[in-house]
């Protein structure tokens, strides 16, 4: 989506110091993309794992809370470093990321991805359910589980999809 507010931003983001900076540098392009690339690997595997244990594919010998809450501190990490990142990018080339429909549709499909793991936070993040006893309030929570996660899977594919589609738009 292109307008002339986003264009003249993208103009004028360029034309900082900071843009230039990185525009003119040999090394912090390549090295801003391998530290975004390994968080968004930890960011991704974490939510898999999140997203496998819903599903009971993964650490069925543990509660939910339990899985969750060792992984979440190293998904709010990896979200923080890929913001860093990200914003480091992005300066370094507005024009070709901000106007990029594919990089709109990652930001979208990455606003779903934390609604959803907020929502499994909420909702489903509970030390005393461990999903075991049967109970019909139980398995709704493992239904609302099951299609949480696979909403979440599809939607970290498609920031993925949307991801690397950015250097071919």
């Amino acid at each position: 989506m292109r307008n002339a507010t986003l264009n003249q931003f993208c103009l004028w983001l360029e034309d900082t110091p900071f843009s230039q900076t990185i525009q003119v540098s040999d090394w912090i392009v390549p090295l801003t993309q391998i530290i975004h690339i390994f968080a968004l690997s930890a960011a991704l595997s974490v939510s898999l794992m999140i997203g496998l244990r819903l599903l009971g594919y993964f650490a069925t010998e543990q509660s939910f809370a339990s899985t969750f809450n060792r992984c979440w501190p190293i998904f709010r990490a990896s979200l923080f470093v890929l913001l860093i990142t990200g914003c480091i990018l992005i300066a370094g080339e507005p024009s070709r990321s901000l106007a990029n429909i594919s990089f709109q549709i990652k930001m979208c499909c990455l606003i779903l991805v934390l609604l959803i793991m907020r929502l499994i936070k909420i909702r489903l993040v509970n030390p005393l359910t461990d999903w075991k006893s049967g109970y019909k309030a139980e398995r709704f929570l493992l239904v609302q589980g099951k299609v949480l996660a696979v909403l979440l899977l599809l939607s970290l594919v498609c920031v993925v999809i949307a991801g690397r589609w950015i250097a071919y738009t």
